[in-house]
C-alpha cells in the first residue's frame, strides 16, 4: 500500500512479483480431481492447432509456427510430468496429455528442423534421426518414471523411425528390401524384450507387442500401397503386388500370434493388429493373382480343416488311474521271506525299541 506521501513502500514490488510468480505456478500445479478436465480440454486444443498448422502452413512464418507448437507442447508435458502414478500406473488423464504433448513436441522439432534448413520438399532423413531420438528418448523416460504404458509404444515407434532414417541417411538404399530387414529385426526384438519385461511390466511388455505387430504391418503395406491406391483409382486396375513370399509368410504368422496373444491376454490392441495383418496378407496375396487355389488358399484350407478335425476328435477313455502308493512298514526281513514263500519270525515277534538315557562309556 503507499504511504500518505503516494510512494511504495521499499520492497513492496519484490512481494508483489513473488505473488504473481506463485499464482502463476499455481494455475500450473491444478488437483488431481480437475485432471480429465484438462485433458478433454487438451485433446480440443490439439485438434485445433493441427487445423491451424493446416490452414495457415504458408500463411505464417516457420518462427511462429515454431512459438506455437513448443509452446503448447511445453504446457502439456509440464502438465503431465508433475502428476505421479496412482497404484503403480498412471491416472488416464496423464496418458492423454502425454500422447497429446509428445505429438506436439514432434511437431515442433520438426518445424525447428526446418528453420535449420532442412529440406522438406524431399524426404530429409538427417532431420528424422535427431527428432525422432529426441521424441523416443523422452517418451521412454516417461514410460519408466511415470510408468505410462502407451509412452513405451511411442517411443518404439519414435526409435525405430529413427532406425530407419538413419540407414536412409547413411547408405541411400535403392529399394525396399533393407527397410523390410531392419523392420523385422525389430519386430523380433521388440517381441523379446516383451518377454523380458513380461514379469514385472506387464502393460509394457503389450505396447512392445503391438509396436511389433505395427513394424510387421509397415512390411506388408510397404508391398500393397501401391496395389491399393491403383485399386481405388477409377482409372487403374488392381497391380500385382511386389511382396515376396517370406514376408507373405511373416504376415499370416504376426497376424495368427497377435490374434492369439489378444485372446489369452485380453489384450485388444494386439488383437486387432493381429486383424489389419490378416487383411494386408489377403490383399497380398490375392492383388494379381490367377483364379486358382494354389498354394495359399489350398494351404491355408487344409490347415485349419486339419486343425478343427484335431480339436473335434472323438476322445479316447481315459486309462484307469494307477493303485495308490502303500507305505509298508513291515521290517525288510519279514518282506524278504514273503517274497520266498515261507514264514517270518519277525510275523509272532513284538519288536520294543529302548533308549539308554544312561551316561555315555
Amino acid at each position: 500500500m503507499p504511504d500518505v506521501d503516494g510512494v511504495a513502500p521499499p520492497g513492496n514490488d519484490d512481494a508483489t512479483g513473488r505473488e504473481l510468480r506463485a499464482q502463476a505456478l499455481e494455475l500450473l500445479r491444478p488437483p488431481a480431481h480437475r485432471g480429465p478436465l484438462i485433458a478433454a480440454g487438451a485433446v480440443v486444443l490439439t485438434l485445433g492447432i493441427v487445423l491451424e498448422e493446416l490452414r495457415l502452413a504458408d500463411t505464417l512464418a516457420n518462427g511462429v509456427h515454431l512459438v506455437i507448437l513448443a509452446l503448447a507442447a511445453a504446457v502439456m508435458l509440464g502438465l503431465a510430468l508433475q502428476f505421479g502414478a496412482e497404484g503403480g500406473r498412471p491416472p488416464a488423464f496423464q496418458s492423454v496429455l502425454l500422447v497429446c504433448g509428445l505429438g506436439l513436441l514432434y511437431a515442433a522439432l520438426l518445424t525447428l528442423a526446418n528453420v535449420l534448413g532442412a529440406d522438406f520438399d524431399r524426404v530429409s532423413p538427417g532431420a528424422f534421426v535427431w527428432t525422432s531420438a529426441i521424441v523416443g528418448a523422452l517418451a521412454a523416460w516417461a514410460s519408466v518414471r511415470k510408468a505410462s504404458a502407451i509412452c513405451a509404444l511411442i517411443a518404439a515407434v519414435a526409435f525405430g523411425l529413427a532406425v530407419l532414417s538413419a540407414w536412409d541417411w547413411v547408405f541411400h538404399p535403392d529399394g525396399l528390401a533393407p527397410f523390410r530387414w531392419l523392420l523385422a529385426l525389430m519386430a523380433l526384438a521388440l517381441v523379446l524384450i516383451s518377454l523380458v519385461a513380461r514379469g514385472g511390466w506387464p502393460r509394457h511388455a503389450e505396447q512392445l507387442v503391438n509396436a511389433a505387430g505395427l513394424a510387421v504391418l509397415a512390411i506388408g503395406l510397404t508391398g500393397v500401397a501401391r496395389a491399393v491406391v491403383a485399386a481405388l483409382s477409377p482409372f487403374g486396375g488392381v497391380r500385382p503386388s511386389p511382396l515376396p513370399g517370406i514376408w507373405e509368410v511373416l504376415l499370416v504368422a504376426a497376424g495368427c500370434g497377435l490374434i492369439a496373444y489378444g485372446a489369452i491376454d485380453r489384450a485388444p490392441g494386439a488383437a486387432w493388429l493381429g486383424v489389419a495383418n490378416l487383411l494386408t496378407f489377403a490383399f497380398a496375396v490375392t492383388a494379381g493373382a490367377d483364379e486358382t487355389l494354389a498354394w495359399w488358399p489350398l494351404l491355408l484350407l487344409l490347415l485349419g480343416v486339419g486343425t478343427m478335425a484335431a480339436g473335434l476328435r472323438p476322445r479316447a477313455p481315459l486309462p484307469p488311474e494307477p493303485p495308490a502308493y502303500r507305505v509298508d512298514d513291515t521290517p525288510l526281513a519279514a518282506r524278504s521271506a514273503e517274497r520266498l514263500g515261507g514264514e517270518s519270525l519277525w510275523d509272532e515277534t513284538t519288536v520294543v525299541r529302548v533308549r539308554d538315557d544312561g551316561p555315555a562309556r
